[in-house]
């Protein structure tokens, strides 16, 4: 990647007390990242307070008084920004490393690539559903900012629109995504981390369904503002 190149990470949390430091910590202790914003989405448990608990200068922290989702968090982390590449995470990884980091970024050193999206180690059974049946449903991934800026006000991106909004936008438009496996990464089961997690894990799935058939057959598919 090119060294000038300013690369800000965008962490939005909400209730991962059990994992937010290690995820953190890698992106502090990483040469790549310039700037980390982590966006606290009004959490119920320690989270806040152990992101507050580091003290580093390229970590900026948001809270939020009320839950807004992550798509909207993201939103409100990136706006005005002065950077060139955003790198998403989740806060509830799993073995998240520096390796990681790099292969997502490392592909920015060829001009053509806009796009970097890495597809969790989960297994053959749900890789093959995460690439056929989810295409890219992954919170680990880089874009220009600048691309990010041309989606932001896309009416699908709320919820869990996020990453299919990014994904329409670059297929539709013949934008260069790069893909790659994050060997030994993982992240936390819905049903394992919250009581209600088969339902919200349901829920999640039936609203990308419903966010892609909205993109395939109305006219979100370029939507720029």
């Amino acid at each position: 990647m090119k060294k000038k190149m300013k690369v800000t990470a965008i962490l939005p949390a909400f209730n991962e007390e059990k994992t937010i430091a290690n995820v953190l910590t890698t992106l502090i202790n990483s040469d790549l990242i310039n700037e980390i914003i982590v966006v606290d989405d009004a959490s119920t448990d320690n989270t806040l307070r152990i992101v507050q608990s580091f003290d580093c200068k390229k970590l900026q922290i948001i809270s939020l008084e009320k839950n807004v989702g992550k798509s909207d968090a993201v939103k409100i982390a990136t706006i005005n920004l002065e950077t060139e590449i955003l790198f998403f995470c989740d806060g509830d990884l799993h073995n998240f490393k520096e390796k990681h980091i790099k292969q997502i970024l490392v592909p920015f050193k060829h001009e053509t690539i806009a796009m970097s999206a890495g597809i969790r180690d989960y297994g053959k059974v749900t890789y093959f559903l995460s690439k056929h049946i989810f295409p890219l449903i992954t919170g680990e991934r880089a874009l220009h900012y600048s691309i990010f800026r041309k989606v932001r006000n896309n009416p699908l991106m709320k919820g869990y629109g996020l990453e299919v909004v990014l994904n329409n936008y670059c297929k539709m438009n013949k934008i260069p995504v790069y893909k790659s496996i994050l060997k030994g990464l993982r992240q936390t089961n819905k049903p394992i981390k919250r009581k209600n997690g088969f339902y919200l894990l349901l829920k999640q799935s039936i609203e990308i369904i419903k966010i892609m058939l909205k993109l395939k057959f109305r006219n979100y598919k370029n939507y720029v503002r």
